[in-house]
């Protein structure tokens, strides 16, 4: 019954409807970890609430991206149960305590609470058929329920996902529900349409993969331009007297920009499939790459313009009646002016896997070939910037929900919390300072360079919690130590497991408590990951003087030019040459130059063109905008049109891979020399030597 009770409400969950039947959850292989991490931060169950009940939570109560931070996880549960006491009639001794969902500490009694929920009358006038569970009978069944592995709560924020959703459990149904959207507003069937002879991109010679391939995308682009032209004709158009101006420049930002990118943009795609045309294929994509970070805001605003359109939905009947109309008139009615904003994030994280595609589909012997891996390449950052955006744009959100629960925030004298980096982890401590030896429980957030403890100071039933501000410690200031206390031969402490922040100047000590050892390993690791992104262990191997900063601009790693990505602490600046990098590049940053600061105003572009045929051409536009040094021999090889100035290694190969034998050029290297008899400049040849090194003797 124990294994049944988890499966039980998994099938019940989808049958509300809160669960797609093609959810992780419900495949076979699935455990009931899967359904403990998919209730976990609450989410689901808040939606769950709404669909029995439409209207039973507002939107704003619920916090769709609590990214796991402790305190916005709780707030869900805690706002699901309410509704669950105060609508649905579930009586108090049937409600877990939040904190349980959270942890996993006893997940039979999440479940026996839903089994409640699922035979109330309301749902019972629903005909949607409950579940039943019974308490488990054995030692080894009570383990099924208590033994979930937890997910770590701290993750790296430098390790980028190679998925491009934040979650893989509560995201699952909306990530799904996208792609059939966007399948079925921009999907072509490839065989068919190339066997029309009026096919005007793909001259009608011999058909091979790779022209599937490319009129796939080709055809494609065209259709997601008029997804676009129809936001604008059917429901910009007639929407723009109703909406408040803010309401208005919300929902709908950004589209008429990326109508007219995507409108030329196509017409270049067209052109590149032209026999008769110099233009490639990679040359198309690089040249517009830069365009289109302008997803970056646009996705990162998509859940706000989406929430947006639904509350004024509800709220008005007579633009709920407008935008029926437009719908109606734009796709009969199929898809919700919500779902079609969905349209564009999903284009833009196409490119790369329409690019590796067509990759695998060209010959090695191809021309175009090195210029569409780069071309993936630069797509793949490009994809990867945008989600980090969005992400942080989430994270911000919570610190704003942070910031608002803290009564006090105003009169503590500190910053806005932005200005201290990500929340890596939130929770419940108990703290002594030594000079006040009373055990004080707090409830503290861990940002990238600050500790802040508070103390909670209301709880109203199920309520959000709020906090009254108690201390601030900034990380840079101290350091970290171990207790490792002796064992119990009683029963063991709840709150013994010890570790202290000590001040560099040894003035002060702060003692933390934590429930659990596990518990204790994870505070460390939280506040140990904070100090090495103030101060990264690997500085130690350069001659800069890298310091985490907050980019404004889109700006490009110094060392492997792909963008710092984010929109808070994306990377590391040095004080001295002002050069920009990834923290995973500072030990391939080189030397420290001493560059001017305003040669680093240009280097927020990347390399976008293809390697020519025309040396002169070459010359032109390969030359970064960043090549002007403090070195003298610069106006000298200038005159050169071998010289391309600062270039890495990787790009000089790309853009050799298509010449003939013996076609070399010289380039600065990015990071400096980096041994004692190089200097700044390299030499990359094509031929069965590859790189050279260009030795400076007096």
């Amino acid at each position: 019954m124990a294994n049944g009770g988890w499966r039980e409400c998994t099938n019940w969950l989808t049958r509300c409807g809160a669960i797609r039947a093609d959810h992780k959850v419900n495949w076979p292989e699935s455990t009931i970890d899967d359904l403990a991490h998919t209730l976990r931060d609450g989410v689901i169950l808040c939606n769950l609430l709404n669909i029995l009940e439409p209207g039973c939570l507002a939107t704003k109560d619920i916090n769709q991206k609590p990214q796991m931070a402790q305190f916005l996880c709780l707030r869900n549960i805690k706002t699901f149960l309410q509704v669950c006491q105060e609508v649905f009639d579930v009586k108090e001794y049937d409600i877990f305590d939040p904190i349980i969902l959270f942890e996993l500490s006893d997940f039979f009694k999440v479940i026996r609470t839903l089994s409640i929920l699922s035979q109330t009358q309301k749902l019972q006038r629903l005909h949607i058929p409950g579940f039943i569970v019974t308490k488990p009978r054995t030692l080894s069944q009570e383990d099924i329920y208590r033994n979930i592995n937890s997910l770590d709560l701290v993750s790296s924020r430098s390790a980028l996902l190679d998925s491009f959703h934040e979650n893989e459990y509560t995201s699952y149904d909306t990530h799904i529900r996208n792609e059939e959207i966007y399948h079925d507003l921009c999907a072509i069937d490839i065989q068919s349409s190339l066997s029309i002879s009026e096919n005007p991109v793909i001259p009608q010679q011999i058909i091979e993969k790779r022209d599937y391939v490319i009129n796939e995308l080709v055809e494609t682009e065209k259709n997601y331009v008029d997804v676009l032209q129809t936001l604008l004709k059917c429901f910009i158009k007639p929407l723009i007297k109703l909406l408040k101006e803010d309401d208005f420049c919300t929902i709908f930002q950004g589209i008429k920009e990326l109508y007219e990118i995507h409108k030329d943009f196509h017409l270049d795609l067209i052109k590149a499939c032209s026999q008769y045309s110099s233009l490639r294929l990679s040359d198309v994509f690089l040249n517009w790459k830069d365009k289109f970070l302008v997803y970056a805001d646009y996705c990162a605003n998509l859940t706000t313009a989406q929430d947006r359109i639904q509350d004024i939905c509800n709220q008005n009947e007579h633009i709920n009646r407008e935008v029926n109309r437009c719908q109606e008139e734009a796709n009969n009615g199929k898809f919700k002016l919500r779902d079609i904003l969905s349209v564009p994030m999903q284009r833009i994280l196409k490119y790369h896997l329409l690019l590796d595609k067509l990759i695998h589909n060209t010959p090695q012997t191809h021309k175009d070939l090195p210029g569409l891996e780069w071309a993936k390449e630069c797509m793949i950052d490009i994809a990867q910037y945008i989600n980090e955006v969005k992400r942080d744009s989430d994270t911000l959100q919570i610190m704003n929900d942070v910031q608002k629960s803290i009564v006090d925030w105003d009169i503590a004298g500190m910053s806005e919390l932005k200005n201290y980096g990500h929340l890596i982890t939130d929770g419940e401590l108990k703290i002594k300072a030594h000079n006040d030896q009373k055990l004080k429980p707090r409830y503290v957030f861990i940002f990238d360079q600050v500790v802040l403890m508070c103390k909670s100071i209301r709880f109203i039933g199920f309520q959000s919690d709020q906090y009254s501000f108690k201390q601030s410690l900034l990380i840079s200031q101290y350091r970290l130590e171990d207790y490792t206390s002796r064992k119990f031969l009683y029963r063991e402490n709840r709150w013994s497991h010890q570790f202290h922040m000590v001040h560099k100047s040894e003035s002060t000590v702060y003692t933390f408590y934590a429930r659990s050892e596990e518990q204790k390993m994870k505070w460390m690791k939280a506040i140990q990951d904070a100090m090495d992104n103030i101060e990264p262990s690997v500085c130690n191997l350069t001659s800069h003087k890298f310091v985490m900063q907050t980019f404004d601009i889109p700006t490009v790693c110094y060392h492997c030019s792909k963008y710092l990505k984010g929109c808070i602490f994306q990377g590391y600046k040095c004080e001295e040459c002002f050069i920009s990098v990834h923290k995973s590049c500072i030990t391939d940053s080189g030397r420290c130059g001493l560059i001017s600061p305003q040669s680093t105003t240009t280097q927020n572009t990347m390399f976008s063109n293809r390697f020519p045929t025309d040396n002169s051409s070459f010359n032109q536009r390969h030359r970064s905008p960043d090549w002007t040094r403090n070195w003298s021999d610069n106006d000298t090889l200038t005159e050169h049109l071998w010289f391309v100035g600062e270039m890495d290694r990787d790009r000089a190969t790309n853009l050799l891979e298509s010449e003939s034998g013996g076609t070399y050029l010289v380039r600065i290297r990015p990071q400096g020399p980096t041994r004692p008899v190089e200097t700044v400049y390299a030499l990359s040849l094509k031929y069965t030597i590859l790189q050279l090194s260009i030795i400076h003797q007096n």
